[in-house]
């Protein structure tokens, strides 16, 4: 894995080399996958038959129900998949002083939540906890591929990284929980191939959707281990004037030689989906961390310039004013999660790196 060193936060989590253990136990660990999977198919069916085909369509009418049958749904398929309680926690920001004195509450219609995207299992968990509109940016353009990088340059250097796009925000698409679940891993949609309906700011869709919205500024999934820089044009408005504005990060257990991480940053979903439920009924472990409210972006006391002046770069690393707010947002996410930012490696970088790892794994087959 030397060679996709610079793709670090794309790269699948390697678990350990099977034990003779863990090999005895696979035949009965295939019989519970075959029958996990026949059960979260059937609840796939039913959410798609009740909340997204007869409910959906009622709009905030329908809102009570269809969210308690989401959150029913959601809770089965995270037991079923061994998540039996997963913890979460109110952080305050590492620049405030004290702990966290109060409880932080639940989202609510007009809030947003800005969360870091690894998983089919965080929109599980958000459907379960918020049933929110989901938001994915939709970018103006592909990014490039097939250019050259590395060594290939002509620079003498294995380290080399494409430059990010150019391609800027052009809305936000509304995604269901389940076509949300089947684009794990992918790259986000551009301007013309969206399905969905597409709200040109965030603040058009606070309004328009019946509850809370969360976005996944990142516009694609990592292994959870860093966040990566957010696309140019995401998050390039005020967002704590309409209402609260929600931190969180998930991060999930490393790999074992009996479970296998969560984590899915390949647009792989069956393939892995089906090899995270041939496993044994062992409990799993992820955890969520929130900000609270008092020290995130919508507080009043919070100030995005106050923020990139504390770290390296200062505010030279906004290009302009509405930079500003997107750069601050992707600093507190990072230190609400505790890990470090990749400001060089976003989701048009990722686009190089899955042409160059299809290239490997096909290499590597011949």
């Amino acid at each position: 894995m030397e060679k996709f060193s610079k793709w670090r936060p794309f790269l699948p989590l390697q678990a350990p080399s099977s034990s003779p253990l863990s090999l005895a136990l696979y035949p009965f660990a295939l019989a519970f996958g075959l029958v996990r999977v026949t059960l979260l198919a059937v609840l796939a069916l039913l959410h798609f038959v009740l909340v997204d085909t007869l409910l959906a369509p009622l709009g905030a009418v329908a809102r009570p129900l269809s969210s308690l049958l989401t959150a029913l749904t959601a809770r089965l398929a995270l037991v079923l998949l061994g998540y039996y309680w997963i913890p979460v926690e109110t952080v305050s920001a590492k620049r405030a002083r004290g702990g966290v004195a109060q409880t932080a509450g639940a989202p609510r219609k007009g809030d947003l939540i800005i969360a870091n995207w690894t998983s089919y299992v965080d929109v599980l968990f958000y459907a379960f906890r918020h049933n929110p509109t989901f938001l994915v940016p939709v970018f103006a353009a592909p990014a490039a591929s097939g250019e050259t990088f590395g060594r290939a340059t002509g620079t003498g250097s294995a380290s080399i990284l494409l430059p990010s796009s150019s391609a800027r925000c052009d809305g936000y698409e509304a995604v269901s929980a389940l076509s949300l679940l089947a684009r794990t891993g992918a790259l986000p949609p551009t301007t013309g191939s969206t399905q969905g309906t597409v709200f040109k700011t965030l603040a058009d869709a606070r309004k328009a959707a019946p509850g809370p919205v969360l976005l996944f500024p990142e516009a694609t999934t990592s292994n959870g281990r860093a966040v990566l820089r957010f696309g140019e044009g995401v998050l390039a408005e005020e967002v704590g004037k309409d209402g609260i504005v929600w931190i969180k990060f998930t991060r999930h257990a490393a790999p074992t030689t009996l479970l296998p991480t969560a984590t899915c940053p390949i647009p792989a979903v069956a393939a892995h989906a089906f090899a995270f439920a041939a496993t044994l009924p062992l409990p799993r472990s992820m955890a969520v961390r929130t900000l609270h409210p008092s020290a995130a972006p919508s507080s009043p006391s919070f100030l995005p310039s106050e923020v990139l002046a504390s770290q390296p770069g200062g505010l030279a690393a906004a290009k302009d004013d509405k930079a500003v707010w997107r750069e601050a947002c992707g600093i507190v996410l990072a230190e609400t999660g505790r890990v470090r930012r990749v400001p060089g490696m976003g989701w048009a970088e990722k686009t190089s790196f899955l042409e160059y790892y299809a290239k490997s794994r096909e290499s590597r087959r011949r």
